[in-house]
């Protein structure tokens, strides 16, 4: 028989299963997405959230950004890749309609799975001065 060189997920399809995880909410494809020592650093925790921590976090998420008025429809838009010595790089701007909620994110995807996902919140704008 041919052995089947593409059994095994790549990056781009690891990268693929993290983004769905997200849309669907879908805890158990982040984390078959995401390295044993992956870290998720949003800068309105505490501290990194580690692969293990990443379902608890998906949930608080949740809780957070609909008391804020989003509903988990995300906007992403000048999207910009780069895949070099085995690492896939994203860069995004993301937005959740209905809330305030907008900023960068930068992702990193090995064939092993998602290393590393950082976001930035962008918070200049009329909802911010009205609340001042």
């Amino acid at each position: 028989g041919k052995v089947d060189r593409k059994a095994m997920p790549d990056r781009f399809e690891l990268r693929e299963l993290y983004i769905q995880g997200w849309y669907e909410l879908d805890a158990n494809k982040l984390i078959q997405a995401v390295t044993d020592d992956f870290l998720f650093d949003d800068p309105a925790e505490p501290a990194p959230i580690g692969k293990a921590d990443l379902g608890d976090y998906m949930r608080r998420w949740d809780a957070r950004t609909r008391r804020l008025g989003a509903d988990n429809h995300w906007i992403l838009a000048d999207e910009a890749r780069q895949d070099r010595d085995g690492i896939l790089m994203d860069w995004e701007w993301w937005e959740l309609p209905g809330s305030p909620l907008k900023g960068m994110a930068l992702v990193k995807t090995s064939d092993q799975g998602v290393l590393l996902e950082r976001i930035t919140y962008f918070d200049r704008g009329p909802e911010k001065r009205q609340s001042e």
